[in-house]
């Protein structure tokens, strides 16, 4: 959910708050009361990510998370520090389908699956991270890692877990609502899905109508949560009934959990000194999209270029992860923008290589591109790898095969994971270990008041 917009979020004080209630109604009622996290966990925000994690422990643990399963991004600082972050949560962490790349065996540090009893009822729970995971992450910070099939992965611990005389078998997901759709109408057995990944906020749930699986996904950066009530027949423990809602945690219909919050402000002081210092001013708001150029994809990518005096700078639009509001522009927006802790990595890159890459930018299988330096026509109905009609230089002058351009990129792309393995054909890589927020940050100190601008980069003639 939208940060700037109001009323403010509460967060982490407020869904706190919410699930210490919730537990309290369960115990008078003599319900029992699960508690989930299905990935994505302390990425993308400064206190979970210059903590490495650990303020997001504080917070799990206070609450009680019961069962809890890695989202692509938990991985983003690299094996070690995850590990050290599932070592600190009380909670079960599951892995079902992440195993290690030589032995093919689940991971030691994750348990494949788990039942749990509540009420007299075993309810069993596995997990499921995206098998896209290799083109999500660096190499060396997936390193010795891979991840199995979902829909294999689903049926085998459907199977296990039916062995085991389980009552309710429930998934946490990292793989997105689509997938979670897929995995739903494909794998018979499955009561419950607990999805992320997509952040396809779900009002009410999803019913798959093949196999009747309850999905269930809410915002992403803990702005809601997710609230399921089940009824189960006593007689045939199967599910009788159930109501989804999706809780928003605006801080003025929740209350803030005053240990949660002083919590947090112990982490705001330790990992955000500086932050909301005004730095700059924008007269627009700069919005991001997938698949068209977008004007703060043209400010990061100018903004890398002028730093590193690059002819050429491409960033993937997924790895834009906020806009730039109009008017007063802190370090916080910034950061929030690069919330992926990129780099900037410089190569030396022949006009062939580039357009190879390109083409690789604008398949249609991930969002696309932002540039910077080029201007490029590109038909999205040609087959993949024909797509480019024509590349240009910001001078007119036709892209030149022969010759060597000195291109900027992030540290996500230049390390060369699934399709881009493409950049590795460049020479001359060089990660400056700039995190692109300091380079957005310099640039708009330095052209202070910004103005949103489109300059024709990307054109797709189909459209």
């Amino acid at each position: 959910m939208n940060p700037y917009f109001p009323p403010l979020l509460g967060n982490a004080a407020a869904a706190a708050h919410f699930i210490k209630s919730k537990k309290q109604e369960a115990d008078t009622l003599g319900y029992g009361f699960l508690l989930f996290d299905s990935g994505d966990m302390f990425m993308g925000s400064p206190l979970g990510e210059f903590s490495k994690g650990k303020s997001v422990v504080e917070y799990f643990n206070y609450c009680g998370y019961d069962v809890v399963a890695p989202g692509n991004h938990d991985y983003d600082m690299g094996v070690e520090v995850f590990k050290e972050f599932v070592g600190g949560v009380d909670a079960i962490f599951l892995g079902s389908n992440i195993v290690y790349e030589k032995t093919r065996e689940n991971v030691d540090y994750l348990t494949p699956f788990t039942i749990i009893e509540r009420n007299g009822m075993k309810i069993g729970i596995f997990s499921i991270l995206t098998h896209y995971m290799k083109g999500m992450t660096t190499p060396e910070k997936f390193k010795n890692h891979d991840v199995l099939d979902e829909i294999t992965t689903a049926r085998k611990y459907v199977e296990i877990l039916q062995t085991k005389d389980v009552d309710l078998i429930i998934a946490l997901t990292g793989i997105g609502l689509k997938h979670d759709k897929r995995v739903a109408s494909s794998v018979l057995g499955i009561d419950i899905i607990f999805g992320s990944h997509s952040s396809s906020a779900l009002q009410t749930p999803y019913e798959d109508s093949i196999n009747h699986t309850i999905i269930c996904q809410s915002y992403s950066h803990l702005s809601s949560i997710g609230f399921l009530d089940l009824l189960v027949a006593p007689e045939t423990k199967r599910i009788a009934g159930y109501k989804g809602t999706l809780i928003d945690l605006l801080s003025e219909e929740i209350e803030s959990d005053m240990h949660m919050l002083n919590i947090v402000k112990k982490w705001e002081a330790v990992t955000e000194k500086g932050f909301d210092e005004v730095i700059g001013y924008s007269n627009d708001e700069l919005t991001r999209a997938g698949f068209e150029e977008t004007t703060i994809g043209n400010l990061i990518t100018d903004a890398m270029r002028e730093y590193l005096t690059a002819d050429i700078a491409i960033h993937n639009s997924g790895g834009i992860r906020a806009n730039m509001p109009k008017g007063e522009i802190t370090y916080r927006d910034c950061y929030n923008i690069d919330g992926l802790s990129n780099t900037a990595v410089v190569m030396n890159m022949s006009g062939k290589v580039l357009l190879e890459v390109l083409e690789i930018g604008f398949n249609g299988h991930h969002a696309i591109f932002q540039i910077s330096g080029i201007k490029l026509k590109y038909d999205s109905e040609k087959p993949i790898g024909q797509r480019m009609i024509e590349v240009v230089t910001e001078d007119g002058e036709q892209l030149d095969l022969t010759k060597e351009y000195r291109v900027v990129t992030n540290s996500y792309l230049a390390a060369g994971g699934g399709e881009y393995i493409v950049f590795k054909k460049a020479t001359d890589i060089n990660d400056t270990s700039l995190y692109l927020r300091n380079i957005i940050a310099e640039y708009v100190k330095k052209h202070s008041p910004i103005q949103g601008a489109l300059h024709s980069r990307i054109t797709d003639i189909v459209r």
